[in-house]
């Protein structure tokens, strides 16, 4: 091969390489959750959305801690496995943060970058943001704000579904995750019915849901034909989403003969997350998630 050649040939794969860095690099950006905007949102601040950085925990896999606050206009996160490693499986991961915050990347990006290692998509939602005024009250009355996230989240699984073919992640096989605060919305989205507007609407109903140390702010109702597989997750010492909650939702769920997981480890308090120095065997949750997703037949094994 001559000069000229060797040098079109290395140039040829110079763009190719670029093409498939800049596909990887788009795939991880920051998008808007409503493309076309939100009409009357009710979740307005007066002031710019904040983000601060914390202290990153041993065990990230992000190294990054970044917490957002006053957030107006919801976007999202993409982790998508190579084409070799991935499963058609994915998951909409709602971080936690009591509401006002979001604990973005401890409770978000580390399980993605995670999953993703082991084929799984996901989808870290950085929805809207209450806030509290000097009296301590919410700025957006409960009500109104729940709403709002709980659109919020379900936009997530649609976005996922009509978008599944080019992401390469089968339509019957999106699920919704959460920690905390974020696990109250994936409850919410599992256990409720789904009223179509017309046919050609695009499902928001999870196929299975995760539940990270959830908040429960009331008992549900749990009806088979509208509820999902569930897994469940907790620390014994957690002071502030308590493990009886928990408890008490698995067994509602037993009653109504959903498939269902619980694991209530010994130590970890609320927001262990990914931080696996916070106990010995809870160290082995998202181990136990990816199992649980065999067997209920999303992954398959191989």
């Amino acid at each position: 091969m001559n000069l000229e050649k060797l040098s079109i040939a290395l140039l040829a794969v110079g763009l190719l390489l670029t093409v498939q860095l800049t596909v990887y690099a788009q795939a991880s950006d920051e998008k808007l959750l409503w493309p076309l905007g939100i009409k009357d949102n009710p979740v307005q601040h007066t002031t710019a959305e904040e983000m601060e950085n914390f202290d990153v925990h041993p065990y990230s896999l992000s190294k990054k801690n970044r917490v957002f606050r006053k957030v107006s206009v919801p976007t999202y996160v993409l982790h998508l496995p190579s084409p070799e490693k991935a499963t058609g499986v994915a998951v909409v991961i709602c971080p936690g943060g009591g509401f006002v915050d979001n604990w973005f990347d401890r409770e978000g990006t580390d399980l993605a970058l995670w999953l993703k290692e082991q084929g799984v998509a996901s989808l870290v939602l950085k929805y809207r943001l209450n806030a509290k005024n000097s009296s301590g009250n919410s700025v957006v009355p409960n009500d109104v704000y729940f709403t709002a996230i709980f659109d919020d989240a379900k936009q997530a699984i649609r976005t996922l579904r009509k978008d599944a073919s080019k992401l390469n992640i089968n339509p019957n096989k999106i699920g919704i995750s959460g920690f905390s605060a974020g696990g109250f919305m994936a409850v919410e989205l599992a256990v409720a019915d789904e009223i179509k507007e017309s046919p050609d609407t695009v499902s928001w109903k999870p196929n299975f849901a995760g539940l990270f140390y959830a908040a429960f702010f009331k008992n549900y109702t749990v009806r088979k034909e509208s509820c999902p597989p569930v897994f469940i997750i907790n620390a014994a010492d957690d002071k502030l989403t308590t493990a009886p909650k928990c408890i008490d939702f698995y067994t509602s769920l037993l009653k109504a003969g959903v498939p269902a997981e619980m694991h209530i480890y010994n130590k970890g308090s609320h927001g262990f997350s990914m931080d696996f120095s916070k106990g010995e065997s809870l160290k082995y949750w998202s181990e136990s998630f990816l199992a649980w997703l065999k067997d209920i037949g999303m992954i398959n094994s191989r």
